[in-house]
C-alpha cells in the first residue's frame, strides 16, 4: 500500500475528474474491501466477527476505515464515506482560479414557480453531475434546467456548490453525497486562488466564517485547511 500522497500530477491524463464524484456503488467496485475483527471493549463477541471495515482504493493510495459500529453493513457505509472525504482532501483537480459567479447560473433562479421547484430540491435532483463516467444532461427538475447540459463540461461540478448555497450559507449536512464533493471542490477553488481564503470565499459567492462552519462539520476537513495554514504562517481557525 502505497503511503505518499497522490498530486494533481499523478492524474494529469485528460480529461480527469476526482474519483469523489463517483456513486458509492462504483466507488466501492474500484476500492478492494478488506473485513477486520474490531478491537477495543464490548465483551467476547466482539473480537470474534470481522465486523470492521477497510476500503483500500488503488488509484489513489487512500484508504478509508470504520470499526466502531457493530454490524459491518453500518461499518462498511461510514469507511466509504471515510474514503471519500480522504480523496476529497487529497486529490486535486485543476480549476480556473477566477470561476466568476457570472458564468454559473443560478439554480434557484432557474427554478420553475409554477412547480415551485427550489434550490434545495434542484440539488437533490443532481444525481448525474460530475460522474467521470458518463456524459448525460443535468436531470430537469423542470423544463428549464435542461438547458444547463450545454454548458462546458468544466463548470458543471460547480454546479452543486451553487445550488447548496442559500444567501452566501452552504446548505449540506455531512451525511449528504454533496458534502464530500463540496470539501474536494472548496480545496480544487483554494489551491487555484494561492490558499487565499477571501478570494476563494468570493469566488464561491460565500464568506469565509461560512466556510468555517461548513470544513468544521467533519473536523479533519478543518485541520487540512488549517494545515495549510500553518505552512503559510498564518493563525489555526477555530470552528
Amino acid at each position: 500500500m502505497s503511503s505518499s500522497s497522490p498530486s494533481a500530477s499523478d492524474f494529469s491524463a485528460p480529461p480527469f475528474r476526482s474519483p469523489v464524484y463517483l456513486e458509492p456503488e462504483k466507488l466501492e467496485r474500484a476500492c478492494r474491501m478488506e473485513r477486520l475483527r474490531r478491537s477495543g471493549p464490548g465483551g467476547q463477541n466482539r473480537n470474534k466477527v470481522e465486523t470492521a471495515v477497510r476500503f483500500y482504493h488503488p488509484e489513489t493510495g487512500l484508504v478509508g476505515e470504520a470499526t466502531e459500529r457493530r454490524y459491518q453493513g453500518e461499518n462498511r457505509k461510514i469507511a466509504l464515506e471515510r474514503l471519500r472525504i480522504e480523496i476529497a482532501l487529497t486529490v486535486r483537480t485543476p480549476v480556473s482560479a477566477t470561476r466568476a459567479p457570472s458564468t454559473v447560473p443560478n439554480l434557484s433562479a432557474l427554478a420553475n414557480s409554477e412547480t415551485k421547484e427550489n434550490a434545495s430540491s434542484a440539488a437533490d435532483n443532481l444525481g448525474a453531475l460530475g460522474n467521470p463516467e458518463t456524459k448525460e444532461a443535468l436531470p430537469p427538475a423542470d423544463g428549464n434546467l435542461g438547458a444547463l447540459s450545454v454548458l462546458p463540461a468544466d463548470l458543471r461540478a460547480s454546479f452543486r456548490w451553487f445550488a447548496r448555497l442559500q444567501g452566501g450559507k452552504i446548505r449540506v449536512a455531512p451525511s449528504s453525497f454533496d458534502y464530500a464533493i463540496l470539501v474536494s471542490e472548496f480545496f480544487d477553488v483554494f489551491e487555484a486562488n494561492d490558499e487565499n481564503l477571501p478570494a476563494t470565499a468570493a469566488a464561491l459567492e460565500t464568506t469565509a466564517s461560512q466556510i468555517v462552519r461548513f470544513l468544521s462539520a467533519v473536523p479533519k476537513c478543518l485541520e487540512e485547511l488549517n494545515r495549510r495554514r500553518a505552512r503559510l504562517g498564518l493563525s489555526r481557525l477555530k470552528p
